[in-house]
């Protein structure tokens, strides 16, 4: 085609150099779209082998992050059996070899490629197996009935995988770096030619108008390359589309290390608690068979570890919008002024505070005891930022957050808030540390100084209660972190005096209560519990189970069920007993927050619910409660 318009070209006399080059521009077109589309494929090919790298990093920490866990398993089963004698822990030590030499095997094809990494593996091969044979020989000293004096260290092995993941960790942001430079030439040799192309054929299409002759010849040339453009332009959606394809793939992969930090993070500190609880109630059982009677510390370090627990999945329910609140209206001016002697007790002599409220403050409406901890947990952090001392200021002021705030900010309704600023003059944070600020289980305090979850608590309690907050920080100068919380229009309600302390309420035998849950341990300890406050208590394992215990019980007058079992629901079953027998009262429970199986259309917001964990004074208040309430008003 190139050719046939160079002749047509040389045979219109009396044509301007200008217009004869014009007259060319259609099958130049053509061959820079065809130029571009085979860029458009050999930079697709390459970014795709970007994504495939970036996948192969990911593999590779997370195999490290197993193998090191498999050394600690090793560590944690011999001191399981030093604590407790289980020769379960011996089992478990023996699969732990196995299940590194597994790791260590997917290591070394990892990163065949890499010799840094295969001489740290190496090393890392010979310090765990010498710590697996350590561990071995001291566990055969201990069933021989010798003293074990000490366990092998791990932290030469942790330095090793922390090197390791350190090397990842920056070849993985060099080729996340690479693929997002790549994209951008993706999108470049996407656009640009079609721009240059759609302007040449402006131009020739500009003069074939003027009147340039042999105008037949030269609308079949410009049918044609139109078609030619037209291929082009689908070959150019299609690359899009591969395009965000990939971009999605590497966000899938942001959010998978995101999920592999956070399940890793419950992990580690529920296990933790997890072998406090076994280890003393193993040594309960052994004291207790030996006629031993002196256990009360070994209670009291399982029910230490168990309240742990509860309050670390307080905390994740906190970080996933997903905790029970009780909201009141609140003056914040007020509220920061009466936690000033509890943050100068905390904090220490060396942190000197001070406060600047806002004159005429709107009001908001808030959990009070979680704002209070959203504050004492912003005023910690501000201190351990400045371990020489320095100075917090507390601020509250009125702001009306616009619709430019809203759009460059993730779930913010643009209006009136009420601000709350801690601000301190330490050390300060970095970007990238900035950035990373409010996910669950990210720290930058040393092992054993922070867990992790306290920016993240925050960061859900103020998305929860409609709220938002951001953090300002320099290197050297100081941080400040904003809370954003919705301005209180409306009618304040009177506020209640505080019942005063009671005993724990006891019921009597003429109460009969039905108990039904899927879980057997669950379901016997409520049994029982209820029993010794003086309930009789009938149990079932399920709704169908339970309908046929009121088919022969007509005379029971509560129904204490869990809301998600098998087969029928809580639900389904209290809405089933209550059409045929008017006048039994329901009291629900699950470990779900109250706000989720509402939010679901599981529970109505007026119905009687008790938030598993509870204790046994938990469950004897709102159970009489519940039983002195008339059906027509049910329970808070």
């Amino acid at each position: 085609m190139l050719a046939r318009l160079r002749a047509s070209a040389a045979n219109l006399f009396g044509l301007t150099p200008w217009q004869r080059i014009v007259s060319l521009l259609p099958g130049i077109s053509a061959s820079v779209l065809v130029l571009s589309v085979a860029a458009l494929i050999a930079l697709t090919a390459l970014y795709r082998s970007q994504l495939d790298l970036i996948s192969h990093t990911e593999n590779v920490n997370s195999t490290l992050a197993r193998s090191f866990a498999s050394v600690q398993d090793a560590e944690l089963g011999l001191r399981g059996y030093l604590l407790t004698g289980d020769e379960t822990y011996i089992d478990r030590m023996e699969k732990v070899r196995g299940h590194f030499e597994e790791e260590y095997a997917s290591l070394a094809a990892l990163t065949q490629h890499n010799a840094a990494q295969q001489a740290s593996l190496k090393e890392l091969r010979d310090l765990a197996r010498r710590h697996l044979e350590a561990n071995l020989n001291s566990l055969s000293r201990a069933k021989a009935g010798a003293r074990v004096q000490s366990i092998y260290p791990l932290d030469s092995i942790r330095d090793i995988v922390l090197m390791m993941q350190r090397r990842e960790g920056l070849l993985l942001r060099q080729r996340i770096d690479d693929a997002a430079a790549t994209s951008v030439w993706l999108f470049l040799a996407a656009t640009l030619p079609i721009v240059l192309v759609a302007w040449a054929l402006w131009l020739w299409l500009r003069d074939r108008q003027a009147g340039l002759g042999a105008r037949a010849l030269h609308t079949a040339d410009t049918k044609s390359a139109l078609v030619t453009l037209n291929a082009a332009h689908d070959a150019t959606a299609g690359e899009g589309i591969a395009r965000e394809a990939a971009e999605g793939q590497v966000r899938q992969l942001q959010k998978m290390e995101a999920v592999g930090q956070l399940t890793g993070g419950i992990a580690h500190d529920f296990n933790n608690m997890n072998a406090v609880v076994m280890s003393a109630i193993s040594l309960c059982r052994k004291r207790l068979a030996r006629g031993e009677t002196d256990i009360a510390s070994l209670l009291d370090a399982a029910m230490d570890a168990a309240q742990r627990s509860a309050a670390l999945t307080a905390r994740l329910l906190a970080f996933s919008r997903l905790q029970q609140l009780s909201p009141e209206v609140l003056d914040p001016s007020q509220f920061i002024s009466s936690m000033t002697d509890l943050l100068r007790r905390t904090l220490g002599e060396n942190i000197s505070i001070e406060t600047v409220l806002g004159g005429g403050l709107w009001r908001t409406n808030a959990d009070a005891s979680q704002l209070e901890n959203v504050i004492l947990n912003l005023c910690v952090n501000a201190r351990d930022a400045m371990p020489g001392g320095g100075k917090l200021t507390l601020e509250t002021a009125n702001v009306s957050l616009d619709d430019a705030y809203a759009r460059a900010n993730v779930d913010v309704v643009p209006g009136q808030y009420v601000m709350i600023a801690v601000t301190d003059n330490g050390e300060g944070m970095p970007p990238e540390v900035v950035a990373r600020a409010f996910e669950p289980f990210f720290t930058t305090k040393p092992v054993g100084e922070g867990t992790g979850l306290g920016l993240s608590q925050v960061f859900g309690f103020v998305k929860q209660s409609g709220g938002n907050v951001s953090i300002y920080s320099e290197l050297g100068k100081g941080t400040t972190i904003k809370v954003y919380l919705p301005r209180f229009v409306g009618v304040e309600k009177a506020v209640l005096e505080a019942e005063p302390h009671r005993l724990i309420p006891r019921g009597n035998a003429g109460e009969i209560i039905l108990v039904v849950e899927d879980e057997r341990r669950l379901r016997e300890v409520t049994v029982a519990g209820l029993r010794e406050l003086g309930y009789t208590v009938i149990h079932a394992d399920g709704g169908a189970n339970a309908l046929l215990k009121l088919e022969h019980h007509p005379e029971i007058g509560c129904l204490f069920t869990d809301m998600i079992m098998p087969g029928m629901s809580g639900r389904q079953l209290a809405d089933e007993a209550t059409r045929r027998w008017p006048g039994l009262k329901v009291l629900f429970t699950t470990g779900y927050a109250r706000e989720s199986v509402v939010h679901n259309r599981t529970l109505a917001k007026s119905a009687n619910f008790l938030p598993k964990p509870y204790t046994l004074d938990d469950l004897a208040l709102k159970m009489r409660t519940m039983l002195e309430t008339p059906l027509s008003a049910p329970a808070a």
